[in-house]
């Protein structure tokens, strides 16, 4: 419909009720409840499916986790700035300044990079004596904080090293189909790439079975909708009033009440000729 506004010959005096009855056949329709229960076991089956057979679809599995994971870690990074504020370089070149919580926050992701260094598979919680350790440390700085403030800090920390780890195991599984079409995936981590190529065709089935859905039982049902909705309004001469107005219409109008009065008149003189 606002591609038809565009058109040089488009006239805006049925727009208020083509908006009206999209609006409404739309807030009637309901997706055929068999055909999501058939989509929801194309992706299961779809899902099962856990051998990537061809390089092409490997590569692009590749990309598509490495396009994700780096989405994620430039959101994960904003939030780490905001946190963290200025680093040493925006304080030096611009003269920028850390608050006194910001302060804190590093001194806190700094003790972190230390446990994380020290163990590249630490869980994504930190455990008890974990807590009370950096507490401590940064106490003896003359900061004080809690075991909340940790956690806070502690997230955005650990997310952003998972995501590091996970888009240096995409780097490394680039060139390693090979050995996983040989049965050597052991050998290297990329359950990561697996994943993401059977996620990846389950959009692709999704995307071609909403399609086919669309075009051979939704397009008609909903025409159907349409023309009921249209047939519903053309009954309603209130609704029919609210929705075509302007200039034009109250001119039809004005004509058509003209037009009975000369109706009218004209009967009267053909009554007055028949007494004559």
């Amino acid at each position: 419909m606002n591609q038809a506004k565009l058109s040089p010959d488009h006239d805006d005096i049925f727009d208020n009720l083509k908006n009206a009855v999209v609006s409404e056949a739309m807030r009637r329709h309901f997706w055929e409840e068999k055909a999501s229960e058939m989509l929801r076991v194309i992706q299961l089956n779809t899902l099962e499916d856990r051998s990537v057979n061809d390089k092409r679809d490997w590569d692009q599995a590749v990309r598509f986790l490495e396009t994700s994971v780096k989405e994620k870690l430039q959101a994960t990074e904003q939030i780490l700035r905001d946190m963290l504020g200025p680093g040493r370089k925006e304080r030096w070149l611009y003269w920028q300044n850390q608050s006194e919580e910001q302060q804190k926050r590093v001194a806190v992701k700094n003790e972190l990079d230390k446990i994380l260094y020290a163990d590249k598979k630490h869980t994504p919680t930190l455990t008890q004596d974990e807590l009370t350790t950096i507490r401590k440390n940064v106490q003896r700085n003359g900061l004080e904080i809690d075991n909340e403030f940790i956690r806070e800090t502690w997230h955005p920390v650990y997310r952003r090293f998972f995501l590091q780890q996970s888009l240096a195991r995409a780097y490394d599984c680039k060139k390693g189909y090979y050995l996983y079409h040989t049965g050597h995936e052991s050998e290297m981590e990329c359950n990561d790439v697996v994943l993401f190529w059977r996620i990846q065709q389950m959009l692709k089935v999704t995307a071609n079975a909403l399609r086919q859905q669309i075009m051979n039982r939704e397009a008609r049902r909903l025409d159907k909708e349409i023309k009921e909705v249209l047939e519903d309004y053309s009954q309603d001469s209130e609704i029919k009033q609210k929705l075509l107005t302007g200039r034009r219409v109250t001119l039809a109008e004005e004509l058509k009440r003209v037009r009975q009065i000369q109706e009218k008149l004209e009967e009267f003189i053909q009554a007055l000729n028949k007494e004559k």
